[in-house]
């Protein structure tokens, strides 16, 4: 990938995960990725309006993934997608607990398993530590 096309992407996002909204700063693992919203596999053009920031742990469990089951209806739902939907639309913190407000929401928290207990007690330390402001 074009090196001006990777800066474009981080820059656009503020250097946090477009999914969980960790900044990269405190990744624990790895450096954020470049993720394809739609995978390459299913016709995602490498492009500035296709490509988002997401930390490791959110895009090693997205994949290719653009649907998820809605935990509440049931219902298979797209997955949010940070060019054309507003994060605050389908999301909320309630402290290190990521909530989901529309179905949409809900699911893309459990594809990526973005409340599993290690990424919450992350946030909670970050929380504590006053560097991670949802």
């Amino acid at each position: 990938m074009d090196p001006e096309l990777r800066r474009a992407v981080r820059l656009r996002a503020r250097f946090r995960c477009e999914y969980c909204q960790l900044p990269e700063a405190h990744a624990a693992v790895a450096p954020f990725q470049i993720e394809h919203i739609v995978a390459r596999q299913h016709g995602g053009p490498t492009v500035l309006a296709n490509l988002a920031l997401a930390c490791h742990h959110d895009n090693l469990h997205k994949g290719p993934n653009l649907t998820g089951i809605d935990p509440v209806t049931r219902k298979l739902v797209r997955l949010f997608h940070p060019r054309r939907m507003k994060w605050a639309r389908h999301f909320e913190w309630d402290g290190p607990f990521l909530r989901g407000l529309t179905p949409i929401g809900r699911a893309t928290i459990l594809v990526p398993q973005m409340n599993h207990e290690d990424r919450v007690e992350l946030r909670r330390t970050l929380l504590r530590e006053g560097v991670f402001r949802p």
